[in-house]
């Protein structure tokens, strides 16, 4: 079974939403950027690499906790979270993220 997650029309995520039972939407916005290693910050998203600082809605931001490579200029994403995880969906790819 396969959910499509909207909060506005375009923000979607198409994710199985038995990985996720338990968990609630708290969060959708944009990805604006990240910080790089030399702390300075890009505004494209270029995936997660543990510890990397994502800026959301240019004011905001959350951690990675996890590495996986993807290239996006500002995508849409929604945050899931329950008692113990965030997780976030990117471009319909799921990362394991945490509070800044």
């Amino acid at each position: 079974m396969f959910l499509a997650l909207s909060c506005r029309p375009v923000i979607s995520c198409e994710i199985d939403v038995s990985d996720y039972v338990g968990y609630s939407i708290i969060f959708s916005g944009t990805v604006t950027g990240f910080i790089n290693d030399d702390g300075q910050e890009e505004d494209s998203f270029e995936g997660c690499e543990h510890g990397r600082v994502l800026i959301v809605d240019y004011n905001k931001s959350v951690v990675c906790s996890e590495y996986s490579y993807a290239y996006a200029y500002h995508p849409y994403f929604v945050i899931l979270a329950n008692d113990y995880s965030w997780v976030a969906c990117i471009d319909d790819d799921m990362y394991d993220i945490r509070k800044n």
